[in-house]
């Protein structure tokens, strides 16, 4: 199956599932950001932080990714992943990873409750393909991701709930692992954000995202609840509580470039 990339020797080729909606020439926050995660690798710990910063537009250019080895002590690790194009960085992402044991908590220490509980999941198998007509070329949107909303009484006022699911692997032959999936659908806690504006006039672009995690993710889903602000100084926040089929996973929040299209250079 084709991935949101192609492995060509140390080069990353990104295909037509990872593009962006802004630019076709550039690739989507939510494919950057499940290629970044997908890339941690610190054994016996659990990633609890990931910070994905956009140093630049992404070109849909052939990439490399430069890994560090996990470095800290007993209890916690960092590490960092840089996407490179050339010898220019335009992504990076730094991990903080956290011991992995078991404890006998006390009883409801742990228990929390979910909008999606006893909701069955909908369909996730097909992607909103009307997304291409909207935007007018194969992108991550309308092709790589599946996004149904959530309807729920358990939702406040201008506040979303979505199931998204990751339809293709990040690299394709190659397994995509829980805290990819959970990347790519976080960049989705936009979305009250740009409710809040038309998408026809407006542009509302991430310049990173933070994940913060309770535990490994589980499941073939992720649930977003989003909700965020605008102000008038050209700049969003969107946030966003994350779960999946165990229930409360962790938070996100993104910070938002927010312009009129018609201001928008390239």
């Amino acid at each position: 199956m084709t991935g949101l990339f192609e492995r060509d020797g140390a080069l990353l080729v990104p295909t037509d599932h990872a593009r962006g909606p802004w630019r076709r020439d550039t690739l989507h926050g939510g494919a950057v950001a499940a290629l970044l995660a997908g890339a941690i690798d610190v054994p016996g710990r659990t990633p609890v932080r990931v910070t994905v910063d956009l140093l630049a537009a992404v070109p849909a250019k052939p990439l490399t990714l430069h890994v560090t080895e996990p470095a800290g002590g007993r209890r916690v690790a960092r590490q960092s992943i840089t996407l490179l194009d050339g010898d220019t960085p335009v992504a990076s992402a730094q991990c903080v990873a956290v011991r992995r044991s078991t404890l006998d908590l006390p009883d409801g220490v742990a228990d929390r409750t979910s909008p999606f509980d006893g909701i069955p999941a909908p369909d996730l198998a097909r992607p909103r393909q009307y997304v291409r007509d909207a935007i007018g070329w194969d992108c991550f949107d309308g092709t790589a991701i599946a996004v149904r909303n959530l309807r729920s009484d358990a939702l406040g006022d201008r506040t979303y709930g979505m199931w998204i699911s990751l339809l293709v692997p990040v690299v394709a032959g190659e397994p995509t692992p829980p805290i990819a999936q959970v990347a790519a659908a976080a960049d989705y806690g936009s979305t009250a954000t740009g409710n809040l504006l038309s998408f026809d006039r407006w542009s509302f672009m991430n310049t990173e995202l933070s994940l913060h995690l309770s535990r490994e993710p589980v499941g073939p889903w992720v649930g977003v609840v989003s909700s965020g602000m605008i102000q008038p100084v050209g700049c969003g926040l969107a946030m966003a509580a994350l779960y999946d089929r165990s229930g409360p996973l962790g938070r996100s929040a993104q910070a938002l470039v927010v312009e009129e299209r018609a201001r928008v250079v390239g």
